[in-house]
């Protein structure tokens, strides 16, 4: 075995065979290298045949060192002993070179797989890689729920695509999941994709669930940024309602409510104790009625609003593997037109059409009590026929044991 640095199509050959991350791919490589940002692609090879790949990303840390991290790497069969040896022991050698302060791997490695309300389906053997990781050197960061700043969500919601057609797909969803769905079909909801000059219409969406969650985690800079990098494997997307086409809907809808009520009134006149001609008529008045308020509304809307309303938006990445829901937010004031079901909805179907595996909601708290801080976002993603994949977590290594003491200790006050 050989460790080395592997060239992009090597790379790029193993990670869209190997089940990976779309951090670990090719897009990401390149997107950080046009931007003049340290990264590097080792692996481990047997005469020409990969059987390990890495993206690692180096940043400067505490004046003199650097620190790095693969995001969801290395991409490698964990439970192999002799090649886990290999590469973490060589991969010493290689960042030790490069002045590494210390090292974090978050390798995508499923621990459990739950259900939606948290209940344990299916269980992964660990001991054994946790095992191989220490005697590499390598500290288990432990289990931890909830959310950090310091490393990744460890619970991701995933919806199964596997061998599913879109009509399957939405018959699995929860009743009122599917009813939503529905409904923003119904009223003309529609999905288009921002270009690079409307990021600005996704942010102002996104400080909307910022200050709506109380946290505030990127700039606008930063999604740009994360959307140059990924090019083409990322889709910036905004669901929107087009009110005159609504208003249109809807008086097309009470024009033949109305003929309907006043057809079932002439009959009730000819027949006033036909009991259930009676109350037909008493259910059509009511429907037009109704639709009369609901137009008068949207004209209200209309006339304050504008014409076009801008519901919810979204990024997302995909690789060969997964589409991934990254960052996104809604605009409260519009709830009643469900844009976040739209988009969902009309993501997981391209999704589908991609040919892809795993539809992935990205991370929850892990906390699956009625006071979890994320309970209602859950419970959003559990309507959608979600499980949970909880990873195994954090791995850190120092690779100076002496100015990591000192950094840590810094880091404390």
């Amino acid at each position: 075995m050989k460790f080395c640095n592997l060239t992009i199509d090597e790379f790029e050959s193993f990670v869209n065979d190997e089940f990976s991350h779309y951090t670990q791919s090719r897009v990401h490589y390149e997107g950080r290298k046009a931007l003049g940002l340290d990264v590097h692609l080792v692996g481990v090879k047997e005469g020409e045949k990969v059987l390990a790949a890495c993206l690692l990303n180096g940043a400067p840390s505490f004046k003199f060192f650097n620190y790095f991290y693969t995001h969801k790497g290395p991409v490698f069969d964990h439970h192999d002993k002799e090649l886990t040896d290999f590469f973490y022991r060589n991969l010493t050698d290689y960042l030790k070179q490069r002045k590494g302060l210390f090292v974090l791997v978050d390798p995508y490695i499923t621990r459990h797989l739950l259900d939606g309300d948290g209940n344990v389906t299916e269980s992964f053997e660990m001991d054994d890689i946790i095992a191989n990781m220490e005697h590499a050197g390598y500290v288990h960061q432990g289990y931890n729920i909830g959310y950090s700043n310091d490393s990744q969500a460890r619970f991701l919601s995933v919806l199964d695509l596997t061998d599913k057609t879109d009509a399957q797909l939405l018959k699995e969803m929860e009743y009122k999941t599917r009813r939503n769905i529905n409904k923003t079909i119904e009223m003309g909801v529609q999905l288009r994709d921002l270009d690079e000059e409307e990021m600005d219409k996704f942010f102002r969406l996104y400080k909307m669930a910022e200050d709506k969650h109380g946290f505030s985690l990127f700039d606008l800079a930063t999604f740009k940024r994360m959307k140059k990098i990924y090019g083409d494997n990322a889709r910036v997307v905004m669901a929107y309602i087009d009110l005159n086409d609504y208003l249109a809907l809807l008086n097309e809808q009470l024009a033949s409510k109305r003929a309907d009520y006043e057809k079932s009134a002439a009959e009730l006149a000819e027949k006033p104790d036909f009991r259930k001609l009676k109350n037909k008529t008493a259910e059509l008045e009511k429907a037009a009625i109704q639709l009369e308020k609901k137009a008068r509304d949207i004209e209200a809307l209309k006339a304050t609003d504008g014409d076009v309303l801008e519901l919810a938006s979204a990024i997302y990445v995909f690789n060969n593997h997964e589409l991934y829901y990254l960052s996104s937010g809604s605009n409260p004031a519009y709830n009643q037109f469900m844009g976040a079901y739209h988009m969902q909805w009309e993501m997981i179907k391209f999704a589908n059409q991609l040919g892809l595996k795993r539809y992935n909601f990205y991370g929850v708290t892990g906390d699956f009590s009625e006071t979890s801080q994320d309970l209602g976002v859950a419970k959003f993603k559990k309507g959608f026929n979600a499980y949970i994949d909880e990873q195994i977590g954090d791995f850190i290594k120092p690779l100076n044991p002496v100015a990591y003491a000192l950094y840590k200790k810094v880091k404390k006050k």
